[in-house]
């Protein structure tokens, strides 16, 4: 995968199964991370909404090595709306797709709010689901935690460009 290459991306329950994929663009990519860029009004594929088209401008980071993904979600005129984070594993990359395991757990900031845990309970349904170890818990909960402190102390880069402008 190189900067610039169209990829499809999945989120997947623990157990695998693909509940939401969409395709975005590889922005940047190192070591430790791939971050892509998604411009509005693109399809996703969604298992319980069918396909829908988003709304908003998106930057995506996924690292390697960390139990969560960081979306910067812009409004169309470009202004920051919310930093989301996903709890869920590293990505798994394969040729032009990557997927990822979501856990249920997230954590959402709409600056200047500070930035809360939210989605526990579906958290409490998935431990249920997918009978989730008590050591598994406490380390969602632990990576909850620290997204919350970046969150906290995230700085979005500006609004990727698409097509001379924002739209």
């Amino acid at each position: 995968m190189k900067t610039g290459d169209t990829i499809q991306v999945s989120a997947c329950k623990t157990d695998g199964t693909v509940y939401r994929s969409w395709s975005t663009t590889i922005e940047s990519v190192d070591a430790d991370s791939i971050v892509t860029i998604s411009p509005a009004d693109q399809p996703v594929f969604d298992h319980v909404k069918k396909q829908y088209f988003t709304k908003h401008i998106l930057r995506s980071y996924y690292w390697h090595k960390k139990n969560y993904n960081l979306i910067e979600v812009f409004e169309p005129t470009g202004e920051l709306l919310e930093l989301y984070i996903n709890v869920a594993s590293p990505p798994e990359i394969g040729d032009n797709e990557m997927s990822f395991k979501d856990h249920e757990l997230d954590v959402s900031k709409y600056p200047p709010k500070p930035a809360e845990i939210i989605d526990e309970d579906e958290f409490a349904e998935a431990v249920v689901k997918y009978q989730y170890t008590q050591d598994f818990q406490e380390k969602m909960y632990a990576a909850a935690r620290e997204a919350l402190e970046l969150a906290e102390t995230w700085n979005a880069k500006p609004c990727p460009m698409f097509g001379g402008d924002h739209a």
